[in-house]
């Protein structure tokens, strides 16, 4: 089978290394993959043995016969995420070569967006689909598009299962968790050596975190060095060591206390990751109960289990799969005040502590194992495939409809009326019902953007042909005059004393009135 990966980012984004994990497991069943990015292709050098071939989203579309090695296109289309950049491409890839496809699901994509654009969701409905767009960087998911995008699949892979919300009933969907590799990722002995290098005392107790910094993640982060903080003011020495993209120094400023204590490692190499993790007295994931840690799962999560060392984590995401106290710690408000007291706890009670990491790598041997993984997914490759009607997605992705509605609008319908439907005759109807109600809020939808259209251009042209025109009409009456009024008060001097005059007596208001409105006189 070949097996297309499209990443909305480069390879040094967050989704690169499970899914690099993903196509080496896939490669080591028989498939032949490659993985398609948007931009900065060099970033595949960072992995030593490629067992997938990394292209441009560019050359892809250019000639997807040539990307696999037996000159064939895509048996399966596997998009990492619903993102804007990541839709536009499948859209394309399939007018050219109808696939069957497969979304993963791996963030709270509605709730993200939103706080990108700065809008609550109740207000996105002020605002049309083009005007999104033009503000929101495509990296993200359009909050009018990706629902519809996930509706056109074949089959539905989300990283947590509470993500199933996001798959409607039409489409096949799987939980599949993020794979480790538990050899790569297993307990040892922290290396006494690593610690000179950094800087920790023996005495000093040390936390890990391994992340990237971004406005999603600043604030768990911020509350993660403050914590740091607290555990020290509290007779326990204890250092933060971090690696990750984007410096700490951008975070607000942190007392000189704080940070002393604070190593920032910044980006290391993939295979320095389980040594460093291994220094840790206590791996934290901060973070705190909201929409945005509830529906996703931090990849470096199911690593820090692995390691066997204690894991703190808020009570969100899949916590409810956990057992606080027995293979995790669980933070119910993630205050700086309440990190640190639960890493105080285990820093005094070692072997309760490592009694709690043994459990977790247990819990990662059953859950996150790399082979299991994979197997789950191609789980998922066979049931787009069998989910697949050619016939279909040929007249649907090479239909004449460019907006997203109409194209599952389209499918939903045909879907209905093939004789080939897995679906009853009464299930069918409703998917035809739910066919037209896209279609009517489609024509609504469009018929309020060309009312709204029409209405900034006649706002615009108010603005600038009444407002804008007239201060216009004010200046000129102002130079018209100018010379006038240099000859009648002694020059711009004389000029300037009189207007000085008004405005002592006047105000602004008196030099408006008498001097820059139409067919005012100087006096």
């Amino acid at each position: 089978m070949n097996i297309l990966f499209v990443l909305y980012g480069d390879f040094n984004s967050n989704s690169a290394h499970p899914l690099a994990l993903y196509a080496r497991e896939a490669h080591l069943m028989g498939h032949s993959c490659a993985v398609a990015v948007p931009n900065n292709l060099e970033t595949a050098q960072q992995y030593s043995k490629l067992v997938f071939r990394p292209m441009l989203y560019s050359d892809v579309l250019s000639d997807p016969e040539s990307v696999f090695p037996d000159a064939r296109s895509a048996d399966v289309v596997f998009a990492w995420t619903p993102r804007e950049v990541v839709r536009c491409f499948v859209t394309s890839y399939m007018v050219k070569c109808p696939t069957p496809l497969i979304i993963y699901l791996e963030d709270h994509e509605l709730w993200i967006s939103c706080r990108a654009l700065g809008l609550e969701e109740a207000s996105l409905a002020q605002h049309t689909d083009q005007s999104i767009a033009e503000r929101l960087p495509n990296t993200f998911s359009h909050p009018f598009r990706y629902s519809g995008f996930i509706g056109l699949a074949d089959a539905v892979a989300v990283i947590q299962d509470k993500l199933a919300i996001e798959c409607p009933p039409w489409v096949h969907c799987a939980t599949v968790m993020p794979g480790v590799d538990l050899e790569f990722f297993s307990p040892r002995e922290a290396n006494s050596i690593l610690r000179k290098q950094y800087g920790i005392a023996e005495n000093e107790r040390v936390i890990v975190y391994t992340g990237g910094l971004n406005s999603f993640t600043k604030p768990a982060i911020e509350t993660l060095c403050r914590a740091i903080g607290v555990i020290n003011s509290q007779g326990y020495p204890c250092k933060l060591i971090r690696s990750g993209p984007v410096s700490l120094s951008s975070l607000s400023q942190l007392p000189s206390e704080v940070a002393d204590a604070i190593v920032d490692l910044g980006v290391l190499p993939r295979e320095e990751l389980p040594d460093l993790l291994a220094l840790a007295d206590v791996l934290v994931q901060p973070g705190k109960v909201d929409p945005f840690e509830d529906l996703r799962l931090p990849g470096k999560l199911p690593e820090f289990l692995a390691m066997g060392r204690p894991v703190l984590m808020p009570d969100v995401n899949i916590a409810h799969l956990l057992e606080d106290g027995v293979n995790v710690i669980l933070t119910r408000t993630g205050s700086a005040e309440e990190i640190a007291t639960k890493c105080i706890a285990l820093f005094a009670n070692p072997q309760q502590a490592d009694k709690i990491g043994q459990a977790g790598r247990l819990f990662a041997e059953r859950n996150f194992d790399a082979k299991s993984q994979a197997k789950q997914m191609s789980h998922v490759y066979n049931i787009a495939s069998e989910n697949y009607n050619a016939a279909i997605a040929a007249k649907v992705w090479q239909s004449e409809y460019k907006n997203v509605s109409q194209l599952l609008a389209l499918k939903l319908q045909l879907i209905a009326d093939s004789k080939a439907s897995k679906f009853n005759s009464a299930t069918n109807e409703v998917l035809k019902e739910h066919a037209k109600y896209i279609e009517l809020m489609q024509l609504r939808l469009d018929g309020l953007e060309v009312r709204v259209n029409e209405r900034h251009k006649w706002i615009t042209k108010y603005i600038w042909g009444t407002f804008v025109g007239f201060q216009l009409l004010r200046i000129k009456k102002v130079f018209k005059l100018l010379p006038f009024a240099l000859s009648m008060y002694g020059g711009h001097r004389g000029l300037i004393m009189h207007l000085l005059g008004i405005y002592k007596d006047e105000g602004i208001k008196g030099i408006k009135r008498r001097v820059l409105d139409p067919g005012t006189k100087l006096t």
